[in-house]
C-alpha cells in the first residue's frame, strides 16, 4: 500500500481550507453569526479528518509502507498532523466567535501553543529533506514542510490582538504555498502510482 498521494491531496486541501478559516476569523468582516456557524461546522471536519490522519499515521509508523527514509518524514509526521487537527477541531467547535474576546483568545492561545509544539517536527524535517535530497522534488517537498512547520510555530501570535491581522495574512500565505505544493506533488503522484501499479494483481487474480 502507498497512500502518500492521498495524504498529500488531503493535506493540500486542508491547508487551503485552514487559510480560509484564518481569513474568516481574523481578517474578514463577516458577522458573528456567520463565524459561529462556520467554526462549529469546520471543527467537526477537523476532528473527523484528524482521527483518520492519526489512525492511518500510526498504522504507517508501525508498518513502514514507504521506501527508505521516507517513512521517517511522512509516516511519523502524518499522525502528528492528525493530533493537531483534532486539537484545532475541538477548539474551533468550542470558541465559536469567542476568539474575538479575551476569554476566547486565551482558550485559543492554549490550543495554538500546543500546535506550535507539534510543528517543530515538520519544520526540522524540511531541512532534513533538503540536506539528503529526499523525494523526487526535494526543493518543493522541503518548502512544503518548512511552510507548514513555520505556520504552526508562529500560530500563537494570532492571539495577540494588535498583531493578529498581520500574522493571519502571513500564515495564510504560508498555508497557501504549502497547500499548492502539496496538491501539485500529490496529484502528480496519483498518476505515477497508478502507472506503476497498473500491471499488479493479487495472487488469487493472477493468470
Amino acid at each position: 500500500m502507498d497512500p502518500l498521494d492521498l495524504w498529500l491531496d488531503v493535506l493540500g486541501t486542508t491547508l487551503l481550507a485552514t487559510a480560509y478559516w484564518l481569513y474568516l476569523n481574523f481578517a474578514s468582516k463577516a458577522s458573528s453569526a456567520v463565524k459561529l456557524a462556520f467554526n462549529k461546522a469546520f471543527g467537526y471536519f477537523y476532528i473527523a479528518l484528524g482521527v483518520y490522519a492519526l489512525a492511518s499515521g500510526l498504522w504507517a509508523t508501525a508498518t513502514w509502507p514507504f521506501p527508505s527514509s521516507y517513512n521517517l518524514i511522512f509516516s511519523d509526521a502524518w499522525p502528528i498532523f492528525g493530533v493537531a487537527l483534532i486539537l484545532l477541531g475541538l477548539t474551533s467547535n468550542r470558541i465559536g466567535v469567542e476568539a474575538l474576546g479575551e476569554d476566547g483568545l486565551y482558550y485559543l492561545r492554549g490550543a495554538l501553543v500546543g500546535v506550535a509544539a507539534l510543528s517543530l517536527a515538520p519544520f526540522v524535517y524540511s531541512f532534513d529533506i533538503w540536506k539528503y535530497g529526499l523525494t523526487n522534488e526535494p526543493p518543493l517537498a522541503g518548502l512544503l514542510f518548512f511552510a507548514v512547520g513555520l505556520a504552526g510555530l508562529l500560530s500563537p501570535l494570532l492571539t495577540f490582538k494588535k498583531a493578529a491581522r498581520g500574522v493571519a495574512y502571513l500564515l495564510m500565505l504560508l498555508l497557501v504555498i504549502g497547500g499548492l505544493i502539496s496538491l501539485f506533488i500529490g496529484v502528480s503522484a496519483i498518476f505515477a502510482h497508478t502507472a506503476a501499479w497498473k500491471a499488479w494483481a493479487p495472487w488469487y487474480g493472477a493468470h
